[in-house]
């Protein structure tokens, strides 16, 4: 016979379980809310409400720690982006478990959640999952070949960079077939930044041509970094300013690379050079007899004194578009062709070679590489390129460039052929 409590109980749970699919079926959304943020009710109601009308009550079951996977794996394919966002945030935070889950259709069901959520067609769904794996520390090798690697390597810097800078999970060969054929502009750069970076990944970093990506590696401290290759690296580095600063703060410089760099960087990094605490005596000496000859030349040669302001205002952070702005005006040519190459990342020839040429495209497309305005651009090729007024490319009405990222990107790169445009 029954116990008379229990027959009440059950009965009491029975009333409950009709009152909430009774709530499920109704037309109060604000009550299917609530009861969608539930944790002790039956999962077959978490699954009818997965298949509610109202998006905002299937991103709760999505955020439901307690929603049976099947109901995941069926949200992870709604047609709402935010539901799928939702279930892309709660799957991040079940993915440690994975690797431990012992019920094996259960882990093989998650998994899949995630994969389908790492090869979602919105940006935003993938961005979201890779930003919260990006810092997880182990997981089963199907998880880092179905999803975080599917994630490195995705066409959207938004997505595969997290996941290239952060995750310790992918290996250097993975690493290195991504700096060989990067899928997505940033994402050597990424790699560059990450902690730890092998020497072997170094060296595809060294030989990728992206200047942007060897400039950060060259910052990144933690980065093993053959003495060879940087030997390489400095050999280069004459006619990319954007290397200097990191080579000359590179810690266990030898004393033949210091020499070496103190032939072509700026008067200001001369003096960081001597301040290294690294030095010997030797050395010390033969970089006071650099800055000595530097500032000598300088009252000789008025050109290689405003090449040496700008650079040491690029330096200083000093060389805003106001001060460009002020040298155009002034015809201060010398200044405005070494701050435009230092702005723009570009050699010195390179920069005379637009400013000659004549075309108000490449004179336009190089200030743009400079990260200056329209309107100074009208300038420069006006009273440093003469170009014709009637010739004369001109801002839009919002102030804004007359021509597309990617055409100035292809101007630039006529003329940078041989060190690859960035």
């Amino acid at each position: 016979m029954t116990d008379p409590q229990r027959r009440s109980a059950d009965k009491q749970s029975d009333t409950t379980a009709a009152e909430a699919m009774a709530i499920a079926r109704s037309d109060d959304a604000e009550a299917r809310r609530r009861l969608a943020q539930r944790t002790d009710i039956a999962p077959e109601l978490l699954f009818y409400l997965a298949e509610d009308a109202e998006t905002s009550v299937r991103v709760i079951v999505a955020e439901n720690s307690v929603t049976p996977r099947q109901a995941d794996e069926f949200l992870a394919r709604d047609a709402e982006e935010s539901v799928r966002v939702a279930v892309a945030a709660k799957m991040a935070k079940v993915a440690p478990g994975i690797e431990s889950e012992r019920r094996t259709p259960l882990r093989a069901l998650s998994l899949e959640v995630l994969e389908t959520l790492a090869r979602d067609t919105v940006k935003q769904v993938r961005a979201r999952l890779a930003d919260s794996l990006k810092n997880l520390d182990s997981a089963p090798p199907e998880l880092v070949e179905r999803v975080v690697e599917v994630l490195a390597r995705d066409t959207a810097i938004e997505v595969a960079g997290p996941v290239l800078e952060h995750s310790s999970l992918l290996s250097d060969d993975v690493l290195l077939s991504i700096v060989e054929a990067p899928n997505v502009d940033g994402a050597v750069g990424a790699v560059s930044r990450r902690r730890g970076v092998s020497a072997t990944v170094s060296d595809a970093v060294a030989r990728s041509g992206d200047d942007e990506a060897v400039a950060s590696l060259l910052a990144n401290e933690s980065a093993q970094i053959r003495e060879q290759t940087l030997d390489q690296l400095i050999e280069a580095a004459p006619s990319k300013p954007s290397w200097h600063t990191p080579l000359v703060h590179r810690p266990k410089l030898a004393a033949r690379q210091i020499d070496r760099l103190s032939e072509f960087v700026a008067d200001a990094l001369v003096t960081e050079l001597s301040k290294r605490n690294d030095l010997n005596a030797e050395t010390k000496k033969r970089l006071r007899g650099v800055v000595a000859k530097r500032l000598e030349a300088g009252k000789e040669d008025p050109t290689i004194a405003e090449r040496n302001t700008a650079v040491n205002q690029h330096i200083d952070g000093q060389l805003d578009e106001r001060a460009l702005s002020e040298a155009v005006a002034a015809g201060r040519r010398a200044y405005v062709m070494a701050a435009l190459a230092v702005r723009s990342a570009l050699s010195e020839p390179v920069v005379h070679a637009i400013m000659g040429s004549g075309s108000a495209r490449a004179v336009v497309a190089l200030a743009w590489k400079a990260g200056l305005s329209m309107t100074l651009a009208e300038q420069l090729q006006l009273r440093l390129a003469y170009i014709e007024p009637k010739k004369l490319l001109r801002a839009q009405r919002n102030g804004g460039y007359p021509l597309k990222e990617d055409q100035l990107a292809w101007e630039i790169k006529v003329f940078d052929q041989d060190n690859g445009a960035g």
